[in-house]
């Protein structure tokens, strides 16, 4: 009787066990599948140390990213997997440690590496204004741009990266001011660019109009 139920016993353990690796396997396979998206999504990543952050204060850090920065806490070996399928494998030198991966979209590269900056320097305000310099509450481990690695001046250098709406609205104010042969030569770009940057450009003037007023939905999608 014992022997069976010692038995009984085992196998029950076995099915326990069984069922849990099933499950962790579910979990990392979701978790890589998640990393993946963040991926396709992103401009830049970089990583953060957090080993002396407390939950609150990495709850903050969260909240202080734009619309279109999110992060992420998981195992080195799941990032490199993600990293890998997906073409990011300049940031596989970085994945040791604990780290908090910044996913960044390219619509909000300066404001989120501004955020991470003015994240840095409310850690360091609680320090006397003499010991700021030598103190190093977070750190970035490593920080990759489309795939090319990038060192701490560069990354900094991200702050003042105009967004791509800047960009557009520059060159529309450019091509206002060009000669008329140069502009005559312009009317070789496809119809839409020239319709779209003409348009930002004739819009530039107006301080209160946004994008979607200079480019109206189109009658379906607004019917919609």
């Amino acid at each position: 009787m014992h022997t069976c139920n010692r038995h009984q016993g085992r196998q029950q353990r076995s099915r326990a066990l069984t069922i849990r690796n099933a499950l962790s396997r579910v979990q990392k396979e979701q978790t890589v599948e998640k990393l993946e998206r963040a991926f396709e999504k992103s401009a830049v990543v970089y990583g953060m140390r957090f080993k002396n952050l407390s939950v609150k204060q990495m709850t903050e850090f969260r909240q202080m990213l734009p619309t279109g920065a999110v992060t992420y806490v998981c195992k080195n070996t799941l990032l490199r997997v993600a990293a890998e399928k997906q073409g990011w494998q300049s940031l596989i030198p970085s994945t040791k440690g604990e780290n908090a991966w910044v996913f960044v979209s390219e619509e909000c590269i300066a404001e989120s590496v501004k955020s991470y900056h003015d994240f840095e320097k409310k850690l360091l305000e609680k320090y006397p204004k003499e010991q700021r310099k030598d103190m190093h509450p977070t750190a970035i481990t490593g920080a990759v741009m489309e795939n090319q690695p990038m060192d701490l001046a560069a990354f900094k250098r991200l702050e003042k990266m105009p967004t791509k709406i800047e960009l557009i609205a520059t060159i529309a104010r450019l091509l206002n001011q060009v000669p008329t042969k140069i502009a005559v030569s312009i009317k070789q770009i496809p119809t839409k660019v020239v319709y779209g940057v003409k348009a930002l450009a004739d819009g530039d003037d107006n301080k209160d109009a946004i994008v979607c007023d200079i480019f109206p939905k189109p009658a379906t999608e607004q019917q919609a």
